[in-house]
């Protein structure tokens, strides 16, 4: 397992607009960071390509 980090759009605390905000997660390769993320954050509210850490 690798950590990948992503960046979301979220809801902002205020409740008016959104942000956009690093994310990271633990997967085995980048297609399946997204397919988390997407399913955590919502289809189209992953903004960036899964990138490694190091």
């Amino acid at each position: 397992m690798n950590t990948y980090r992503a960046s979301v759009r979220v809801k902002s605390a205020s409740g008016s607009g959104t942000m956009v905000v690093w994310a990271q997660i633990q997967a085995s390769n980048p297609i399946a960071a997204r397919q988390q993320l997407e399913a955590q954050y919502g289809r189209g509210n992953v903004i960036s390509v899964p990138q490694q850490t190091r």
